[in-house]
């Protein structure tokens, strides 16, 4: 009887040795989950992008927007600041002034979080998803960005927009594209 069990034993050992990484082998490892995560997320963006569905524009500092101390949209689309006005305003973006969206077609965006979302983080440190090209990934260039590094740059944006108020409409910010590097700090 004691040897039966011992077999016995060892039977489920080996049953269970076996069956275990034949289960390891079907789940997906954290990295594949990301890759098909990202590869949706490109997929959805270059689709909306050939739909229109896409908003082209800047990410702008709000406080010397609305005061009047620049005029960033009477300024030709790409370039919203001169170098100075830049350096001062990537400084009060990075010291938590608003920042708001301005697209090519003139229209006024309010970065905001999804909708229904009542306790949220800061849009400014929020971590956008970012859309790259083959080479641009060949290049290793950083996968995700955030608002105010990009101040006064072109870039291209997807995600929800909402209605707003008074003219200047919601977008929650799903992903982004834009040419170049992103490392703060570091020159284009």
């Amino acid at each position: 009887m004691k040897n039966f069990k011992i077999m016995l034993l060892v039977l489920i050992s080996i049953a269970v040795a076996v069956a275990a990484p034949a289960e390891d082998n079907n789940k997906k490892t954290n990295k594949q989950k990301y890759a098909e995560k990202i590869k949706a997320m490109e997929d959805t963006f270059w689709a909306a992008s050939k739909e229109g569905k896409t908003v082209k524009g800047v990410f702008i500092e709000g406080n010397s927007f609305f005061n009047g101390t620049t005029q960033p949209q009477e300024k030709p689309f790409g370039e919203p600041y001169t170098k100075d006005e830049l350096h001062a305003a990537k400084q009060s973006a990075e010291r938590n002034s608003k920042i708001m969206f301005l697209s090519e077609d003139g229209n006024l965006y309010f970065p905001c979080p999804k909708k229904g979302e009542k306790v949220t983080q800061s849009e400014q440190s929020h971590r956008i998803p970012r859309v790259m090209t083959q080479a641009q990934k060949e290049a290793g260039l950083f996968t995700w960005s955030t608002p105010p590094p990009l101040l006064g740059r072109e870039v291209e944006v997807y995600g929800e927009i909402y209605p707003g108020y008074a003219g200047v409409k919601g977008i929650h910010v799903e992903s982004i594209f834009f040419e170049g590097e992103y490392i703060v700090g570091k020159k284009d």
